[in-house]
């Protein structure tokens, strides 16, 4: 019995010294997250407390060339220890931990950037010294350019016969350096200035053997002064085809750049062929109202409606189309119906290559309504751009703007080949038999001739005439 009593005591203590333990861990383990959080905010402390003197070093040491100042350079150093302090100290505040060495590491490190800072302080050299640093400084230059320049043929690179202008220069240099390094001459203020003087006018002349980009420029015309292009009167440019089966595409890139000034004038007319006493032929042009928010780009398209001319315009309405800005314009008219159209469907406009606006659409118990230049081609009015002209000459719906290109056929274009020209691909064959005339107004700066004022188009059976003076019409690059 007796020997029981002692086993169960024995183990009463055993149990209750491994409470005791259990306890113990518990209570251990929370003083050391405890001891962890609060070690983790003496260390930013500390870092913080190390960062703050480093940029008060920062922000208020002189930088410069003269004795006492720091070179501007030398920010590098302070500014890279900042950041590797910050990167430290937000590792931690996201859970990170450390010890007191990893800091002190970090602080040590630091500190040596502030010693190397202080130690790039510029000193009272003599001038002779000064002079001889210049010169070192302007040879790293040369030596710089000449490595990291590129060479080649292309637009942007430089010939590898350059290499020599740069390689003569450093020779030149190095010689000097090395001359008043050995003592054998002196470095005055003004042999310094000279050498100096040489080797910019070297790296000039390097500069200016690199391949130029090719630039384009395209025409701007101002409408407003009594600009406009003159493409004559040809019979053409406003007859499509068969009566009943008329197809016309007309493509134009152009930028208003400042709409028609004339008071009570909200037409501003893109490209004419047309007369509208009464109306026949053509034109596109912008409609805006001074002090509105909204333009159309719009189509006069003149139908005969059984001995009646009725004036068809559709139209897309969006806020200022085109103004300062390129736009793509196309209009596409096809008796027929429009390509990728159900057969009423006679016209589409585009914008920027996408179908945009008003259509024409008139059922085929009306496919009599046709479309008419009549009168157009009675008066013989010339084709013309950045304005439109009345029967007797008179000149209205002007605009000061930019030209690209143009394009007419007597085709109905699909979208697809619209979207393509929008998306840049100008190019038409000029044998093609439905090419009716095209004008690129768009001339590299090697082509670019100021005084021009006859242009022929791409098939070679048109000539456009610039018109209106001389000063209402420059080049400037495309883009511009």
């Amino acid at each position: 019995m007796k020997k029981v009593l002692n086993r169960i005591e024995m183990n009463g203590w055993g149990i209750l010294l491994g409470c005791l333990w259990l306890v113990s861990c518990i209570l251990l383990s929370g003083c050391s997250d405890d001891d962890e959080k609060d070690n983790r905010e003496r260390y930013i402390t500390q870092l913080t407390e190390e960062r703050n003197v480093v940029d008060y070093l920062l922000k208020n040491s002189t930088y410069g060339t003269e004795p006492g100042t720091y070179p501007e350079k030398s920010k590098e150093i302070l500014e890279t220890a900042i950041a590797e302090i910050d990167d430290f100290v937000s590792r931690l505040n996201n859970g990170e931990t450390t010890d007191q060495q990893t800091v002190d590491t970090l602080v040590e490190k630091t500190e040596e950037a502030m010693k190397k800072f202080k130690d790039s302080v510029i000193l009272d050299v003599s001038e002779e010294q000064r002079n001889l640093q210049q010169l070192k400084n302007k040879l790293s230059e040369l030596q710089n350019i000449l490595v990291t320049s590129t060479y080649g043929t292309e637009p942007g690179t430089y010939p590898e016969s350059s290499k020599s202008i740069l390689d003569v220069a450093i020779r030149e240099l190095t010689e000097l350096i090395d001359k008043a390094s050995s003592g054998s001459i002196t470095l005055t203020n003004a042999l310094v200035e000279e050498a100096i003087q040489q080797a910019d006018v070297k790296i000039d002349s390097f500069r200016e053997t690199q391949i130029e980009t090719e630039t384009f420029y395209n025409l701007v015309v101002d409408g407003n002064n009594g600009g406009y292009i003159d493409f004559g009167y040809h019979k053409e440019f406003a007859d499509f085809g068969e009566t009943q089966h008329t197809a016309l595409t007309i493509e134009l890139w152009v930028k208003i750049d400042e709409y028609c000034t004339k008071q009570y004038e909200d037409n501003s007319t893109y490209l004419s062929a047309c007369n509208d006493e009464p109306w026949g032929g053509w034109r596109i042009y912008s409609r805006f109202h001074t002090g509105g928010s909204d333009d159309l780009i719009r189509a006069s398209i003149p139908l005969d409606k059984d001995g009646k001319i009725g004036l068809e315009e559709p139209y897309y309405r969006a806020p200022l189309l085109g103004y300062q800005t390129w736009m793509h314009y196309a209009i596409v008219y096809a008796e027929d119906g429009v390509p990728g159209e159900d057969q009423d469907e006679r016209f589409r406009m585009f914008y920027n290559g996408e179908k945009k606006g008003k259509s024409i659409r008139i059922g085929q118990d009306l496919r009599r309504w046709v479309y008419t230049a009549d009168s157009y081609h009675q008066a013989q009015i010339p084709m013309t751009a950045f304005c439109r002209l009345k029967a007797d000459g008179t000149r209205m719906e002007y605009f000061k703007g930019s030209i690209k290109y143009m394009r007419i056929w007597k085709k109905a274009r699909t979208a697809d080949e619209i979207k393509a020209s929008a998306e840049g691909n100008c190019t038409v064959d000029p044998a093609d038999p439905n090419l009716v005339c095209a004008w690129d107004f768009v001339i590299s700066k090697t082509d670019l001739d100021m005084t021009k004022t006859e242009f022929q188009d791409l098939t070679g059976r048109y000539t456009a005439v610039l018109k209106g003076g001389a000063e209402n019409f420059t080049w400037k690059p495309v883009n511009n």
